[in-house]
């Protein structure tokens, strides 16, 4: 199983060097990428606009298109305003076409429009336009509606400055391209949280004097899904800023310690999930036969608290190597005294072996060793 790695974020302060009043102002802008893609959104808008004013010919009646442009291109990721302008300029496109092919077709205009509506609706639904398939009967309605006495230099209009536009946006975009490290740290950090908070409730739920009823349980149970799905999108996100990103290679030590924290996260969050489903399941008061016992219950709970601890303790690059060290200790006593009551009962506690083993699995995702680091982003 891959180390639960944990790189520096974006814009995190640097032990060697001082970070002065700007500090916080760097952290603050490396954890909130909607600040920067802001700022560059405006910059790009008004470029396109100050360069719409040398496109000559009909298509400069309408320049409000050429920061539409820009703005639509504008992303967080390189990769990702190219992609966005392309399916946007080409729904646009799309859109034009329809409507411009109901213009030669005679007939009543509610006619028209409804038609034009429809099938524009249905190609949105085309999956390689993606987000940006709605766009498509937006520019249909347009250009039947608003360009209906000059259509062709409507279209050129709408769907060249756009594209003038969204060149402006991309070429922003790659000038300053993000790297979001930190927002992914955060999330990683949230799931990190959210995993030893239900071991937590697992630990309460052992440490009572007779165990927790169906319902008891479910009281204890948290939803781990939307943390995930936020982690696993924060992860994509900074995978997806490094390609055509000529900050990447610096920070891609970093980057890739954040993919592997994520693998051994996502299997950190089924062994959760399945030793939560297990104990809740078999430890239950409705139960004539549990299987811990007031013997292997205390035991257990110390050994989740132990793994919690060392989820907790996780900062730099990995575990805090003691506090691991007293949870693998911990572990060996849950493992001592399970032998201890096998031989004494003659019972072969399958299910508390199955506890044990995934106790031991989910301390293996968290070693406790240092590996360096790359500076982080300035």
């Amino acid at each position: 199983m891959p180390a639960l790695l944990h790189p520096s974020g974006e814009g995190a302060a640097h032990p060697g060097r001082p970070g002065g009043w700007t500090g916080p102002l760097r952290r603050t802008w490396a954890r909130h990428p909607r600040l920067g893609l802001a700022v560059k959104a405006a910059l790009a808008a008004v470029t396109a606009w100050v360069l719409v004013g040398f496109v000559p010919g009909p298509a400069s009646d309408y320049p409000y298109y050429a920061p539409l442009g820009a703005v639509i291109a504008t992303s967080t990721t390189v990769a990702g305003s190219a992609r966005e302008s392309l399916q946007t300029v080409a729904a646009i496109a799309l859109g034009a076409a329809v409507a411009i092919g109901f213009h030669a077709v005679p007939g009543p205009r509610l006619l028209a429009l409804a038609a034009v509506v429809a099938i524009g609706v249905l190609l949105a639904g085309w999956h390689r336009l993606g987000s940006a398939g709605s766009w498509l009967p937006t520019s249909a309605l347009f250009v039947l509606i608003i360009g209906r006495d000059n259509p062709t230099g409507y279209v050129l209009g709408y769907t060249g400055l756009t594209f003038l536009g969204a060149l402006v946006g991309v070429a922003v975009t790659a000038a300053f391209p993000p790297l979001p490290l930190a927002p992914a740290e955060q999330q990683l950090k949230a799931l990190r949280d959210t995993l030893a908070g239900q071991l937590d409730d697992l630990v309460d739920g052992l440490s009572q004097e007779h165990p927790p009823t169906q319902a008891g349980w479910q009281g204890r149970i948290h939803t781990i899904d939307p943390v995930l799905a936020q982690m696993r999108t924060a992860v994509q996100q900074t995978m997806e800023a490094r390609r055509g990103n000529r900050r990447a290679r610096r920070y891609r030590n970093d980057a890739e310690r954040q993919y592997q924290q994520a693998r051994a996260l996502e299997r950190l969050t089924l062994l959760v999930e399945d030793l939560t489903q297990l104990i809740a399941e078999t430890e239950n008061a409705d139960n004539h036969w549990v299987p811990l016992g007031p013997s292997l219950r205390l035991p257990a709970a110390r050994a989740l608290a132990g793994v919690a601890e060392v989820l907790r303790s996780v900062e730099g690059a990995t575990a805090d190597p003691k506090v691991s060290s007293r949870a693998h200790d911990v572990l060996r006593g849950f493992a001592d005294e399970l032998r201890r009551v096998r031989v004494t009962t003659g019972d072969d506690l399958f299910v508390a072996g199955n506890i044990l083993e995934n106790l031991r699995r989910s301390l293996a995702a968290m070693p406790p060793h240092e590996e360096p680091a790359d500076e982080p982003p300035g």
